[in-house]
């Protein structure tokens, strides 16, 4: 889960990714690979957590975090498209191979991915370009749910979010003119025995002062 850095508020991992699908199915440059579950990927890309998880992103031990992931990538067989998804995830959450733990579990997924590849009837360089969004839908996605202002640059696309709900990409990456929806929080007092909903707003525009400044 993601603790609000303004306000008490969680907010789950489910949810978060949730978000990250959101952003995937208005893509407007589709991966080439099967969009539908593809983009099922991206909105389950972190289930190893279940639905309303209190496993805090910030404080999370290794051990645990691992044991996580393991249950993300682990196969689930009703499509292979989302497994893959799901799976080249972790294997890049895990590509630091920070301690023994994350070591052990790369060497797993990074074994597991030919069979998931086969199983998908996609090679690995769409799969790759898959993942680079994926990775660029989750990184805003992780970002939004901290309510904090943010900025950067992830393959060639600026980002920059406020904290307050407005999200701006430049150049602009989706295929509508700008996209809206609700993320769903919940008071942090009593979560995740005592569910009380926080909806979220979010606005993801064209970032026209982006554009100017790199002009």
């Amino acid at each position: 889960m993601f603790r609000s850095r303004r306000r008490p508020v969680v907010f789950a991992q489910a949810d978060h990714a949730r978000l990250a699908g959101t952003l995937a199915l208005a893509w407007r440059e589709r991966p080439p690979v099967p969009f539908q579950p593809f983009v099922r990927g991206v909105a389950d890309h972190d289930r190893g957590y279940g639905e309303h998880d209190a496993d805090d992103i910030d404080t999370v031990e290794s051990e645990r975090w691992v044991e996580i992931q393991r249950r993300g990538f682990a196969p689930r067989g009703e499509d292979a498209l989302v497994d893959l998804v799901v799976a080249l995830h972790v294997r890049r959450l895990l590509s630091s191979q920070a301690d023994e733990h994350e070591r052990a579990a790369y060497a797993e997924v990074d074994a597991l991915l030919p069979s998931l590849l086969d199983a998908a009837g996609v090679d690995a360089e769409a799969a790759a370009a898959a993942d680079r969004i994926t990775q660029f839908c989750d990184r805003i996605a992780f970002a939004f749910c901290f309510e904090d202002a943010d900025e950067g640059d992830l393959h060639g696309i600026r980002y920059a979010l406020d904290g307050l709900g407005a999200i701006e990409l430049d150049p602009w990456p989706l295929g509508v003119l700008r996209l809206t929806g609700l993320v769903t929080g919940f008071e942090e007092g009593g979560y995740p025995s005592r569910l009380v909903p926080v909806v979220t707003p979010f606005e993801a525009r064209p970032a026209c002062q982006l554009a100017q400044s790199s002009a």
